[in-house]
């Protein structure tokens, strides 16, 4: 997914403690674009379900490998494009079997391996592509209208 002008850009190390950076991050995001505190946790959790995976999942919680972030404007909507050089990995299927439904609540979750599904109910959009050494996944979440 090619996007229009990048907007903002933050890079990670692959360690659990540089999350704590994305939070700040993407409040300023939030804040430049009037987004609805709605769409600023649903931003939040989907940032920190994404990056969490890369960094145990992708880099085996390995520090000394790249993340990076870029935010993106396009079509109405607020892009958070999420890069790395692990190895690839497509975290979500194209198809998902008709028994696998986002949750009704997050207090009905149990722990782990909720990740993608939390990511495929919160966000607008959620494509993946793999890049000639690594992966971006892309999260897609509306902007507030512009009338």
């Amino acid at each position: 997914m090619l996007m229009d002008k990048t907007q903002d850009r933050l890079e990670l190390d692959s360690r659990l403690d540089e999350l704590s950076r994305v939070q700040p991050w993407v409040d300023a995001l939030a804040d430049r674009h009037g987004l609805a505190q709605d769409t600023r946790y649903a931003m939040q959790l989907c940032m920190e379900e994404a990056l969490a995976n890369v960094v145990l999942h992708g880099y085996g919680n390995q520090p000394g490998n790249p993340i990076v972030i870029r935010a993106s404007i396009a079509d109405g909507s607020l892009f958070l494009a999420i890069e790395d050089q692990a190895a690839p990995f497509a975290p979500i299927d194209p198809d998902p079997p008709n028994d696998v439904r986002p949750p009704a609540n997050l207090e009905s979750i149990e722990p782990g391996g909720n990740g993608i599904l939390l990511m495929r109910h919160f966000a607008a959009s959620v494509a993946y592509e793999e890049l000639p050494g690594g992966n971006r996944l892309t999260l897609g979440f509306p902007l507030p209208s512009q009338t």
